[in-house]
Formats: structure tokens, C-alpha cells, sequence
């Protein structure tokens, strides 16, 4: 018996896997953090957004880690409609980490609204940068 296609499924192309995936996001991306959750954030070309989970020893023994990274994945699988599109999300979380899922959900939401206006503006002053042509030199009088 074949049962329909569940539309909340966390497949891989909703992961971030690679190692080289991780590294880009970790060299370029934008760091935002909260008392629960620390995220650091990427644009990516890619119509829905992935997720990436780097848990430490510092959260538990495996039990508490692996619990912990099913809870994250479920909180981001059930809110994706409610998070940026377009992004490479690399969550760590805390060692004080709450295990609830609706103060993961909040955190994660806002944490990735947050980011998503970081990198607007980084992204406009990129772009101001290169109107400017970037030649100004600051404070210098030769």
C-alpha cells in the first residue's frame, strides 16, 4: 500500500551536507545569536532555504545531541513557511539549550529574520560601494 507523499518531509536538497557547503557559510556568512540558538547565515541561489546543524559535546552525550538535532530539524521543517527563502542556515545551538519546540521555533524565526536583515544591508553597502567606485581614501592628506 502506497501512502501519499507527506508535503512536511525534510528531504537533502533541505540540508546543507557538504563540508565545503558548511565552510562558505562559516567564511561569508552573517552571525546572529540569542540565549538558546546561535545561526550563521548565507545566501544561496536556490529557491527554499537549508538547513545545517553543527551540535558540540558541550550539549550532552550523544542521546541529548541527537534528541536535541531531531528537535531542531522538526522546528525548522514545521516553520519553513515562516523563514526567509533563499538562505544556507547553520545553527548551533547553545549549551543551556532549551529542548521545548516552541522556544526553538521562536528562536530559530526570529534569529533568521534578523540575519535576513543583516545581510539586506550588507548587501546594500556592497552595492553603494561599487556605485562609489570605492576609491575614496579615508583620512588620508598626502
Amino acid at each position: 500500500m502506497n501512502s501519499p507523499r507527506h508535503p512536511l518531509k525534510f528531504p537533502k536538497m533541505l540540508r546543507v551536507r557538504s563540508r565545503l557547503d558548511f565552510a562558505a557559510v562559516y567564511e561569508r556568512g552573517v552571525r546572529v545569536s540569542d540565549g538558546c540558538l546561535s545561526l550563521v547565515v548565507l545566501p544561496n541561489d536556490r529557491p527554499t532555504s537549508r538547513l545545517g546543524l553543527a551540535v558540540s559535546k558541550r550539549c550532552g552525550n550523544a542521546v541529548c545531541r541527537n534528541r536535541l538535532k531531531r528537535r531542531l530539524r522538526e522546528v525548522f521543517r514545521q516553520s519553513r513557511a515562516d523563514l526567509p527563502m533563499g538562505l544556507d542556515l547553520v545553527v548551533q545551538p547553545r549549551a543551556d539549550t532549551p529542548l521545548k519546540l516552541d522556544a526553538l521555533r521562536q528562536s530559530l524565526i526570529s534569529l533568521a529574520k534578523r540575519a535576513a536583515r543583516k545581510l539586506a544591508a550588507r548587501s546594500r553597502e556592497q552595492q553603494a560601494e561599487s556605485a562609489t567606485g570605492g576609491d575614496s581614501i579615508a583620512g588620508g592628506a598626502s
